[in-house]
C-alpha cells in the first residue's frame, strides 16, 4: 500500500476510536509499523496529516461527481446523476465525515476554508454546465439562481439521513429533485440570487493546463510505491508532451490511477484536460 495512504487510513481509524486530539503521532506509527522518521517523510505535522486527509475526502467527493455527470449519455440525465452520485457519496463516507465535524479545529479553519472554497469552485462548474447542457432555453437570468437551487436540493439527503434519520431510495428521491429541478428552470420567471453571488473564478473557471497536470502527476508520483501506478504517471506524463499513445492505452493508464484512492484527483484532472482539448480540436 501506498505509505501516505497507509498513514491516513490508519489515523482514520485511530481518529474514529479515540478522536482526533487525543490521537498522537506515535499512536498512528506504531499501528502503521513505522518510524516517526518515516511519517515525517510524508506529512510534516499532525495538522497536515489533518489536511491532507480531509482534501482526499472532499476531492474525491467532488471528481465522482463531476465524472458522473460527465458519462451522462442524453442531457436529461445530467440532473438525476449529479443527484444521485451526490448522495451516493454522502452514503459512503458520511462515517468518515461525521469523525471530522465533531471535532473543534479551530487551529485548521483557515486552510480548511479555503480548501473548500477550491473544491466549491470545481463544483459549481459542474453545475453550470449541467444547466447550460440541460436548460439551453433558460432565461439568462435565472442562471445563477437555479444553480442555488440545485445546491440546497443536493442538502436534502444529507438532513433527512442524519437528522431525522428518513428512509431514504436514493432513486426516488434523485428522480424527485431533478423534476422539481426542471419544472423551475421551465416555469420559474423571478431571480432572487444573481451572478454577482458567485465570484468570477466560479462562473469562468477553467480546466488545467498541460502544465498544471503534468506537476500534479509528478507530485502525484512522489507519494507512491507501486511500480504500476509509477509507470502509468509517467506514460501520462510523456503523453501529455508527445500525444503518441492511442486513446485506449490512455484510458487504461487512468483507470489504473482510479483504481487507488491516492491517485483518483490526478485521474480526474487528466480527464478533464483531454476533454478540453479534444473540444478544442
Amino acid at each position: 500500500m501506498i505509505k501516505k495512504q497507509l498513514i491516513m487510513d490508519t489515523a482514520l481509524e485511530l481518529f474514529a476510536e479515540n478522536g482526533i486530539e487525543a490521537t498522537s503521532i506515535k499512536q498512528i506509527t506504531d499501528r502503521c509499523g513505522i518510524s516517526k522518521g518515516a511519517f515525517y517523510l510524508s506529512f510534516t505535522s499532525k495538522n497536515e496529516l489533518i489536511i491532507a486527509m480531509i482534501e482526499h475526502f472532499i476531492s474525491d467527493f467532488v471528481a465522482e461527481i463531476d465524472r458522473s455527470v460527465r458519462q451522462a449519455k442524453e442531457p436529461n440525465q445530467l440532473l438525476y446523476n449529479f443527484f444521485y452520485s451526490s448522495f451516493s457519496q454522502f452514503q459512503e463516507k458520511s462515517d468518515y465525515a461525521k469523525i471530522f465535524m465533531k471535532e473543534n479545529l479551530t487551529t485548521l479553519n483557515h486552510e480548511v476554508f479555503l480548501m473548500l472554497n477550491k473544491y466549491d469552485e470545481f463544483l459549481n462548474a459542474t453545475i453550470f454546465s449541467i444547466i447550460d447542457a440541460q436548460f439551453p432555453q433558460l432565461n439568462e437570468a435565472m442562471r445563477a439562481d437555479l444553480v442555488f437551487t440545485i445546491k440546497g436540493f443536493s442538502k436534502f439527503y444529507p438532513e433527512l439521513s442524519t437528522i431525522s434519520n428518513y428512509p431514504v431510495d436514493l432513486d426516488v428521491l434523485s428522480r424527485s429533485l431533478a423534476e422539481k429541478t426542471t419544472i423551475l428552470a421551465r416555469q420559474a420567471t423571478i431571480p432572487f440570487i444573481t451572478e454577482e453571488y458567485f465570484s468570477t473564478s466560479k462562473l469562468c473557471w477553467l480546466p488545467p493546463s498541460k502544465e498544471q497536470v503534468c506537476e500534479l502527476l509528478k507530485k502525484t508520483k512522489m507519494g507512491i510505491h507501486d511500480e504500476v501506478l509509477e509507470q502509468s504517471i509517467d506514460l501520462l506524463c510523456d503523453n501529455l508532451e508527445e500525444q503518441t499513445l492511442p486513446q485506449a492505452v490512455v484510458q487504461g493508464l487512468i483507470k489504473n490511477l482510479q483504481s487507488n484512492s491516492h491517485c483518483k484527483w490526478a485521474a480526474y484532472q487528466y480527464e478533464l484536460y483531454s476533454d478540453q482539448q479534444e473540444k478544442a480540436e
